[in-house]
């Protein structure tokens, strides 16, 4: 089976961050507007990926986005509190070690 891919997702006003990351490896960040095209774009880009996907959201939209991305195979979602965690690298880890 392959290794999963952690992602971190911060919901700022305007702008979503992503981190995402291999098991030991560094995170790698990007951002996509705060809109239904960004939200889209978020989508094709976990849907192309080839491994399993673990994602921990944070910020005012969490639920939103988490529901937006939908249920999908081989993906878990954890909406986590950004008073746990508020940066997107940090959120990645979380998905990492979360059980």
């Amino acid at each position: 089976m392959n290794s999963y891919l952690y992602i971190g997702i911060v919901s700022k006003k305007n702008m979503l961050e992503i981190a995402t990351r291999e098991s030991g490896k560094t995170a790698s960040t990007m951002t996509f507007p705060a809109t239904g095209m960004g939200i889209e774009a978020l989508r094709h880009f976990l849907d192309s990926c080839g491994n399993p996907v673990r994602l921990a959201v944070a910020g005012a939209a969490a639920l939103s986005i988490a529901l937006a991305l939908g249920n999908v195979p081989l993906r878990e979602t954890f909406i986590v509190s950004s008073t746990v965690a508020s940066q997107a690298a940090d959120l990645a880890r979380y998905a990492e070690n979360a059980v």
